[in-house]
């Protein structure tokens, strides 16, 4: 595939052109007054041009830092003790060991242990198959409590004394050594 020159040339005229309009663009002194924009009116036209106003710019510049001065003067004050979201709270004090740890004094009850939980630890988060010659093959995408993979088909043996009984499309039932019997489905 090739292009022609009457196609090249104007491609790359316009191309030139448009380098030749950004650098005149990006390098050309800006006669709109566009530097000055910030000062005030009076700032501007007090501004000479030509080659003595270096001592003059000095002299503005002066204007300009006293202006400044002016407005931080009267802008509010930082409040002293105010809330600072880049520092930490501080941690509360310890508390005094139980004297009586076992809560047999009267009128005490007896501190509630969190519930154990019934069960594997494991969590389904997904069942794959695959074709054999026998028919599909599943295999259980299972979520260990410290964030391990497991995967697992029926008959594997899964950490906890658990061992895969049946995976089954959207669900794995898992028998430990006594022969109880856990469901776990997909969420």
């Amino acid at each position: 595939m090739s292009i022609s020159l009457l196609r090249a040339a104007p491609v790359a005229a316009g191309g030139a052109l448009l380098a030749a309009w950004i650098a005149a663009a990006t390098t050309a002194p800006r006669e709109d007054g566009a530097e000055f924009a910030a000062a005030p009116p009076a700032a501007r036209s007090a501004r000479p041009e030509g080659p003595g106003a270096a001592g003059s710019a000095a002299a503005g510049l002066s204007a300009d830092l006293e202006r400044l001065r002016l407005q931080a003067a009267d802008a509010p004050a930082l409040r002293v003790g105010a809330r600072n979201p880049f520092s930490l709270a501080p941690l509360p004090p310890p508390r005094a060991a139980d004297p009586d740890p076992a809560g047999a004094g009267p009128g005490r009850r007896l501190a509630a242990l969190p519930p154990q939980r019934v069960g594997p630890a494991h969590e389904l988060i997904g069942v794959a198959s695959r074709r054999t010659e026998e028919g599909p093959e599943r295999i259980a995408i299972l979520a260990a409590p410290d964030g391990e993979v497991l995967l697992a088909g029926a008959g594997d043996h899964v950490p906890g004394g658990w061992v895969v009984d049946a995976v089954e499309p959207s669900s794995v039932t898992l028998a430990d050594g006594a022969g109880t019997r856990t469901r776990l489905v997909l969420p």
